[in-house]
């Protein structure tokens, strides 16, 4: 390599290297705080269906970030003109293990300013993890009084259905009672005389027609019992119908005992977000790696001298010769 070749690759170096020096000392230090947490089902009935979604995507929703950012104030910039949120966005590492969520934030700022904004996250995430099972829970409560309402409805129509058959049964049971004793009365009035003639002569036909006496007494007696049952027990003489009706109330009133816990849990002071161990104050700066910054471009100013090196006699001379020629 010829000299003039060799300054320009060490012109080149030394460019990148006093370039890269001067940008990675003017870089922030760099701080990282962590914590760890664990997201909470809430203690609701099973007639409560609920899909929260809560989790690492929960707490890394941009609506979530811009809320955060709207409360905290880490450097003197306006707030339009500070990139917060997206450094909340970028810089804000979640992992989970067995359950727990650990958060990790990293930035360019004072230790104190870092701790505080991952501290003033984990305090709007768990507002708003109370907001969204507030709204949610609302939501799911009124579509079960829609649910309860209309089973109360229907409950109405099983015992005005049951109760039309009851009148209809019993009216019927009351004209056959009139009617088997009529025909007992008709049986009986000819028949005793006849009875009384010559009690060995009227043994046969008076086995006959005690026999026929008895079986409608017998019909007589089962229509009394009937109608006895549906005195004393109403509708619910039928038991499979009437069944029916006590599993639809019993499912009325365990959705309005699930309405009266969920709202119970709202008015208790449950949290959704337990905070394990809260955000430390960073013990010392994590960054920039200065000696890497220096080594990238110190490198980049390497392969950036080479190729001058190489090219830039050659365009020279090829422009010289050129020159010559005219």
């Amino acid at each position: 390599m010829s000299s003039e070749k060799r300054w320009i690759f060490v012109l080149a170096v030394l460019a990148a290297l006093i370039g890269s020096a001067i940008y990675a000392l003017r870089q922030p230090l760099e701080f990282e705080t962590s914590a760890l947490i664990r997201l909470k089902a809430p203690p609701l009935p099973r007639e409560f269906s609920l899909d929260l979604g809560w989790g690492s995507g929960f707490l890394r929703s941009p609506e979530l970030t811009v809320q955060v950012a709207k409360k905290i104030r880490i450097a003197d910039e306006p707030e339009g003109t500070w990139p917060i949120v997206s450094w909340l966005y970028e810089h804000l590492e979640i992992n989970e293990t067995d359950g727990l969520l650990t958060l990790k934030l990293r930035g360019g700022f004072e230790q104190r300013a870092v701790r505080d904004a991952l501290a003033a996250y984990l305090e709007q995430a768990a507002e708003k993890l109370k907001s969204d099972l507030r709204t949610t829970i609302e939501a799911e409560s009124r579509r079960l009084s829609d649910l309860q309402a209309a089973l109360e409805g229907y409950r109405k129509q099983l015992i005005e259905t049951l109760e039309g058959r009851l009148e209809e049964r019993r009216t019927l049971l009351q004209a056959q009672r009139e009617h088997i004793q009529k025909e007992i009365q008709d049986f009986l009035k000819p028949r005793l005389v006849q009875m009384r003639v010559s009690e060995q002569g009227a043994t046969l036909e008076s086995w006959y027609y005690r026999n026929q006496l008895e079986a409608l007494l017998r019909r007589l007696e089962g229509v009394e019992r009937e109608l006895d049952l549906f005195g004393a027990r109403g509708i619910r003489a039928f038991e499979s119908e009437y069944g029916h009706v006590l599993a639809v109330e019993e499912k009325v009133e365990s959705l309005s005992r699930a309405q009266l816990e969920a709202h119970r849990l709202l008015e208790s002071q449950w949290e959704p977000l337990e905070i394990v161990t809260p955000a430390q104050l960073p013990q010392g700066p994590v960054g920039p790696d200065r000696l890497s910054m220096v080594l990238w471009g110190t490198g980049g100013g390497a392969v950036l001298g080479l190729v001058l090196a190489i090219f830039l006699p050659r365009r020279r001379e090829q422009h010289k010769l050129e020159r010559d020629r005219g």
